[in-house]
């Protein structure tokens, strides 16, 4: 915390009142990341007509940069070890499913709502499953073409019957 008190120009009292231990201080981090990709998918839900392409295209964006992707190991490594953490990621993982489970709704009215959660769950963890296999792979993989074929199984997983 030191380093980061002299990194940020502040007196390591100052950081240490808001952010008593390095815990704290991480999942205030781990916070902050995740409100910030809460955002983005606000964003995307703007558009009903093309809430799942920009949604696509807002996951996929990250993949380029392999900073972002160990980045999200990290949150998760984290909240394996901070309760801080653990609540900050479940509540953003929440979030995230009813989002999705939302345009589920939209996009295929006649299901059921536990059909729903399911299929958003199912969803969230291919989307979330992109960033774990992608992170260090992408060198042989075309991601116009992974975009598509996300695309293609996100539609076949929501308007299955």
């Amino acid at each position: 915390m030191r380093t980061l008190a002299d990194e940020l120009g502040i007196r390591l009292s100052n950081l240490q009142y808001y952010f008593p231990t390095l815990d704290t201080l991480y999942s205030a981090i781990v916070t902050n990341i995740l409100l910030l990709v809460e955002d983005k998918l606000d964003q995307a839900m703007t558009n009903s007509d093309e809430t799942l392409k920009i949604l696509i295209d807002i996951v996929c964006s990250e993949l380029d940069n392999v900073y972002n992707c160990q980045l999200m190991w990290e949150i998760w490594a984290l909240s394996e070890r901070t309760p801080e953490a653990r609540n900050a990621i479940d509540l953003f993982y929440q979030h995230y499913i009813e989002k999705i489970s939302h345009i589920i709704k939209l996009q295929n009215p006649t299901l059921n709502s536990n059909t729903i959660q399911r299929r958003a769950l199912i969803i969230v963890s291919l989307l979330e499953g992109i960033w774990v296999v992608m992170g260090k792979n992408q060198k042989d993989v075309e991601l116009d073409t992974i975009k598509i074929d996300l695309m293609t199984t996100i539609n076949l997983i929501i308007n299955n019957p």
